[in-house]
């Protein structure tokens, strides 16, 4: 099969799920395998807390968080779980500083490239987004609209990007939690986990405009799961 062809065509590829499932090795897979076809290939991720978002909610886990060394993502977790009242008050000065940045990262690193000509692998994206916002305002018991203006300007975003193809990643919570354990990870609570699932499928759905491709990677090895999305990029369209 002749893959070059199709990824001129629809030059961006997203790649979302629950944590630990295998997105980031399926884009490293599958820019691999590009690359050797002559494509010209850029990875990216979309994820909650960019820029300012993360600038601020860094300052306030190192104010009243103490002895907490996590990753980027797992400073606003903290924040919501030991000083809930705190971010409460400033949620929606961070949301808007996330959609900033959110919105700046997509244009640098998804829609240029693919306007040059490159074949663009993200991971998480628009769906993982809305997904995180929408958790936090849960627990935090603060209203988050489908029909507010940040998921209405993100899932807009979709749509400038152009044609784009969509694999959904999962495995199940015992896998899960041994890759994250594997590689040193922040390990997410199983009800976090269920909700990505549950949210992140539905909206990935909603949002995508071809049949999304789910597959369930915890008896499939890497290159299996390799195989399966190469097969699902070649389908007509």
């Amino acid at each position: 099969m002749e893959i070059v062809p199709k990824m001129k065509k629809h030059r961006l590829v997203v790649f979302v799920g629950t944590v630990g499932a295998g997105k980031s090795t399926q884009i490293k897979l599958l820019a691999f395998q590009l690359r050797n076809k002559g494509l010209k290939v850029k990875t990216a991720y979309i994820r909650t807390n960019h820029l300012f978002a993360h600038l601020l909610s860094l300052i306030l886990a190192r104010g009243f968080i103490k002895n907490r060394k996590s990753p980027r993502r797992a400073h606003v977790r903290a924040l919501i779980e030991e000083k809930p009242a705190i971010f409460r008050s400033i949620f929606k000065l961070w949301l808007a500083l996330d959609l900033f940045g959110t919105s700046l990262r997509f244009l640098l690193t998804v829609f240029l490239p693919t306007r040059m000509g490159y074949t663009v692998l993200v991971e998480d994206y628009v769906s993982a987004t809305i997904f995180d916002h929408i958790y936090f305002s849960r627990v935090l018991n603060l209203p988050y609209k489908a029909s507010s203006f940040v998921p209405r300007f993100l899932s807009r975003l979709i749509h400038v990007a152009g044609s784009t193809r969509w694999v959904f990643l999962d495995a199940n919570k015992d896998t899960l939690k041994s890759r994250l354990e594997k590689r040193g990870s922040f390990i997410e609570k199983t009800d976090y986990l269920q909700m990505q699932r549950n949210t992140v499928l539905f909206l990935s759905k909603t949002l995508s405009s071809y049949e999304l491709l789910y597959v369930d990677t915890t008896d499939q090895n890497a290159m299996e799961t390799c195989e399966r999305v190469v097969g699902h990029l070649m389908e007509p369209r």
